[in-house]
């Protein structure tokens, strides 16, 4: 389809770890007020998500979270392989282990995910490619910026410890004990979705370049893309 943008974002998601824990860091200056988004982009931040079913096909508008994988659920109960042909998602994408959720959904029921709007995120890394094929629309767009592995890659590329890295995007006014402790539990929790990842990869038949092509260092020897990271 035409006019189609692929593209991988300056995001980290090393930030997200770190905005766990913008409550222990003490109160902060308020950011100015956000410009408003599209309203088409805002329905696809919606949470929990708008699911519903017609005809042959899925139609699914939010973030991936619990609570949209339980409307999401709800949904699709009754339909069986072979009454479903298509998901179309607008998504920005939300909780990771939800993505696969859908995802693995997806990838046995075979269906074809046409994109409407955006797929970012962990849309993009689980839902997109889990199904028969893949569809984006005119102007509609689908967007990486790292994946479970990512905080490997970062480390490998600064040359420290997977710990080391995690530590940096604690907020440096965070007390050694809470900042130990969530260094731990995010070692602890990525383990264990990296090699629920790495399964859910190994059952479609692919690596993970693609979803951690914006943090790698394939990414900055792009023209314009050096010191990015995401």
């Amino acid at each position: 389809m035409k006019h189609v943008r692929v593209i991988a974002l300056r995001r980290g998601a090393a930030a997200a770890l770190a905005a766990g824990l913008l409550g222990l860091a003490g109160a902060a200056g308020a950011d100015p007020a956000p410009k408003p988004r599209p309203p088409e982009i805002e329905r696809a931040r919606a949470e929990p998500a708008v699911v519903r079913v017609q005809g042959d096909t899925v139609y699914y508008t939010g973030n991936l979270s619990k609570a949209s994988s339980a409307a999401f659920d709800a949904a699709v109960a009754r339909v069986s392989r072979g009454q479903i042909t298509r998901l179309v998602i607008s998504s920005g994408g939300g909780d990771t282990v939800e993505g696969r959720h859908v995802g693995r959904w997806v990838r046995d029921m075979a269906l074809v995910v046409e994109v409407d709007v955006i797929c970012f995120s962990s849309c993009a890394d689980y839902v997109f490619p889990a199904g028969r094929a893949p569809l984006i629309r005119a102007n509609a767009f689908v967007g990486w910026h790292g994946n479970e592995r990512q905080f490997d890659v970062l480390a490998a590329r600064a040359d420290v410890s997977v710990e080391d890295q995690l530590a940096a995007v604690v907020p440096a006014d965070v007390s050694p004990g809470p900042r130990a402790a969530f260094v731990q539990e995010a070692l602890r929790s990525i383990a264990v979705t990296r090699k629920d990842e790495a399964e859910f990869y190994g059952s479609l038949g692919l690596n993970d370049a693609f979803a951690v092509c914006g943090v790698g260092d394939v990414l900055e020897r792009r023209p314009g893309c050096t010191g990015q990271q995401g």
